[in-house]
């Protein structure tokens, strides 16, 4: 795939556009990213942010259709996730419908169609989500449930999927109020990619977004807390669950100021449960004769997908035969043994083959490329980062890899363990 051309462009009224142009299909995407997550919320009114991302699809105020409708008429499609720190908002339409789909997020924005009777649909909605989320098993491991055992402050631990007592509570005030806060223009980015020209964009973009008064936007507040000082655990009974399991969490280095550490942390998680040979599924299966699942990933959701704090995760099934503390101890092993003497250069070459497929492939849709862009330019300021990951990828070393095994100490890590309920 040919590197996009990106122009940037600050509005009137603090709206910052990124337009990225890259014409292999007749296709453009259109994201918006707001400068607002869960870990905006208060505690009262737990999961208003994930309610709010459900109430934008409302559409515009005075339109009978709402957003999904209108996407769908020109030939498109649409969607949107709420993140710790930011809300998106995505659309993929037929080249020519590049303009409409700009002018209906300007609509949105400007003006959204809330009411009573939507907060009302739309909170049982989210609740329907809550419960299809907890109700299968192993529902909630590890998210939400690892986050509030590895923090302590709220913004950090609590689960931004929504809390229903809560929301039920939630009025067309608070969410007038919570528009007026986070959806401002100065609070967004708009990100238009694909087959388009950004002169003609801007231009789009400035007769739409360019006309909504400007309102501030809020304070970025920073939600850094001190690492574990020691080993921190918690556990519950899932009723579903047919093997005890557990996760494991570990804080990770600020990805703005230190972006390579997380490639190294991605390598470390590859070697340990990645390919076809992971180190942690051999060495207990050598030393018990039991098939362990696990899983690895850096980041609570995604890849560079927040700001500082996140965490490095891993999670196993286990047999009930089998005590976590084994398993535990497997995995303590295989971090020393790599922190002292580093992985393989053969390791690192496959994870790094790998890793790189994957972005491309992932980059191939223009749903994933115009999102990435837009929340680089919203979490680090720099939207050409993407177009730089592989080279990211390229630099990291075994001595990375060993460094940031030894970073994952056991005495500053969350362990949160899944029981099943007696009888299973």
């Amino acid at each position: 795939m040919k590197t996009a051309e990106i122009v940037r462009v600050t509005l009137g009224n603090g709206l910052r556009v990124v337009v990225a142009e890259e014409r292999s299909a007749p296709i453009t995407g259109v994201a918006v990213h707001y400068d607002v997550g869960f870990r905006a919320e208060t505690e009262d009114r737990s999961g208003l942010a994930h309610l709010f991302e459900h109430l934008m699809f409302q559409g515009e105020a005075g339109s009978e259709l709402d957003h999904f409708q209108q996407v769908e008429s020109i030939g498109g499609f649409c969607n949107a996730s709420t993140r710790q720190d930011y809300t998106d908002f995505y659309n993929v339409v037929p080249a020519e419908a590049a303009a409409q789909v700009i002018a209906l997020e300007a609509a949105r924005m400007r003006a959204p169609k809330i009411t009573e009777r939507a907060i009302l649909a739309q909170t049982s909605v989210v609740r329907e989500e809550v419960l299809g989320k907890i109700r299968k098993p192993y529902g909630g491991l590890p998210w939400p449930r690892l986050s509030p055992v590895l923090f302590r402050d709220f913004a950090n631990a609590h689960d931004g999927y929504g809390d229903y007592t809560a929301l039920q509570q939630v009025t067309l005030q608070d969410c007038e109020d919570f528009f007026d806060r986070h959806y401002s223009p100065a609070n967004a980015v708009v990100t238009v990619a694909g087959d388009v020209e950004a002169d003609a964009v801007l231009e789009v973009v400035g007769r739409t977004f360019g006309e909504i008064p400007p309102r501030p936007a809020p304070t970025l507040t920073s939600r850094w807390e001190p690492e574990p000082a020691g080993r921190l655990e918690a556990g519950y009974t899932d009723a579903l669950a047919p093997l005890p399991a557990f996760a494991i969490g570990h804080r990770v280095p600020d990805p703005a100021t230190d972006p390579r550490a997380h490639f190294a942390l991605a390598a470390l998680a590859d070697v340990l449960a990645g390919g076809s040979q992971p180190r942690l599924r051999e060495r207990l299966r050598c030393e018990t004769g039991h098939t362990i699942i696990f899983s690895t990933r850096v980041g609570l959701f995604d890849f560079l997908d927040a700001r500082d704090p996140d965490m490095w995760i891993l999670t196993a099934v286990h047999p009930k035969e089998l005590p976590a503390e084994q398993v535990l101890a497997a995995v303590d092993a295989e971090l020393e043994e790599i922190g002292a003497l580093g992985p393989t250069g053969e390791e690192v070459s496959r994870w790094r083959t790998r890793w790189v497929n994957s972005h491309h492939r992932s980059m191939d849709q223009l749903a994933n490329r115009v999102r990435m862009i837009g929340r680089f330019e919203l979490l680090f300021g720099d939207p050409g980062r993407v177009a730089r990951l592989p080279e990211l990828c390229a630099e990291v070393t075994a001595a990375d890899v060993a460094a940031a095994a030894r970073g994952l100490r056991p005495d500053s890590r969350a362990l949160l363990r899944a029981v099943p309920e007696e009888g299973r």
